[in-house]
């Protein structure tokens, strides 16, 4: 298995132009005069070269998933290649070997690549001891009333967020947006009931600095539920992809919640609040995806993610943590 100081000096170059300056074949191929079979034939052999020795996938699987880690597919390649590497062990287990190669060019971060089913197992039985634990030190440093977002509480939350922008959202048939609704001018003037939180934090494979807080909140009067999102250090998306978010609980139980109607900031931040209808199935967690089409039919790669905890109401002065159970 070769590193990158051990690859030619085209192939090289064509990695640090695609990983480094975001180009795509067809615009190294202008730069340098060269055919773009002849561009993407040295970026296959490059990212083949940091792989096993023996492959155990053939020579098409690699060259599709070498595409898809240089993010050169359509949002339909993507998707197919995604699926595929869900579903295939020896296809992940290479593309996890010539993905640590990669990374360290990748300024952007890479494509995820799905995680294997235990694993995924392990990390929620892990993330259920670390949360039993907090709550535990909470409850010994009397931090329970501080539900979400700091000790100035989550009304003050409610009312920066709102103040900030909301999720553009489309409110058509498709089951799995159809329980989104647009967040307008009718937010009650009351203080929310926290019904659930989360903390979103980058895939473990990726070296983002980015976080964000999330909960889902109730007012009492009128029944409304919102889902807000506080991000920090976000990168900006490549051209021609933005944010998502989705509530999900797995790749065939996931609900499309919108993208963002503001901008990330220079410095990374992103609020965001959207509404939920009463009737939202329970989900497992919130992800922000970054997404290159109108209506995408799954998860994009995950640039944040983190699990929904239940939470009760702040007036009771305690917190708990522990799996959500219930629906909104």
């Amino acid at each position: 298995m070769a590193t990158t100081d051990d690859l030619t000096a085209p192939q090289r170059a064509v990695l640090q132009l695609l990983l480094k300056r975001g180009k795509s074949y067809d615009e190294i191929a202008s730069m340098l005069k060269l055919d773009r079979g002849v561009v993407q034939s040295r970026a296959h052999e490059a990212v083949a070269a940091l792989g096993p020795d023996k492959p155990e996938i053939g020579a098409d699987r690699r060259n599709e998933i070498a595409d898809y880690l240089l993010g050169q597919q359509t949002a339909s390649g993507r998707a197919a290649t995604r699926e595929y590497l869900e579903d295939a062990g020896k296809g992940r287990a290479w593309a996890r070997s010539v993905a640590g190669a990669l990374r360290p060019l990748a300024d952007d971060g890479l494509p995820e690549i799905p995680s294997e089913p235990d694993e995924v197992d392990e990390a929620f039985s892990a993330l259920d001891a670390r949360e039993a634990r907090k709550e535990e030190v909470q409850a010994k440093s009397q931090l329970g009333t501080k539900i979400l977002f700091g000790a100035a509480g989550l009304a003050v939350a409610v009312v920066l967020i709102l103040a900030l922008g909301i999720f553009s959202g489309d409110d058509g048939d498709d089951p799995k947006t159809a329980t989104i609704t647009r967040t307008g001018a009718t937010t009650p003037n009351e203080t929310p009931q926290a019904i659930a939180q989360g903390v979103l934090a980058p895939p473990a494979s990726s070296d983002s600095q980015a976080s964000a807080e999330t909960a889902i909140v109730r007012y009492p009067s009128s029944n409304q539920f919102k889902l807000l999102i506080v991000a920090k250090k976000l990168a900006t998306p490549r051209e021609g992809s933005t944010y998502g978010i989705w509530l999900y609980t797995s790749r065939s139980d996931a609900l499309f919640v919108g993208f963002p109607k503001s901008a990330v900031s220079e410095a990374g931040d992103l609020s965001v609040v959207a509404d939920l209808s009463p009737d939202t199935r329970n989900y497992r967690e919130v992800l922000i995806t970054r997404e290159s089409v109108e209506k995408p039919p799954r998860p994009g790669a995950i640039a944040l993610r983190g699990r929904l905890q239940v939470a009760t109401p702040a007036s009771t002065g305690t917190q708990t943590a522990a799996p959500a159970t219930t629906t909104p």
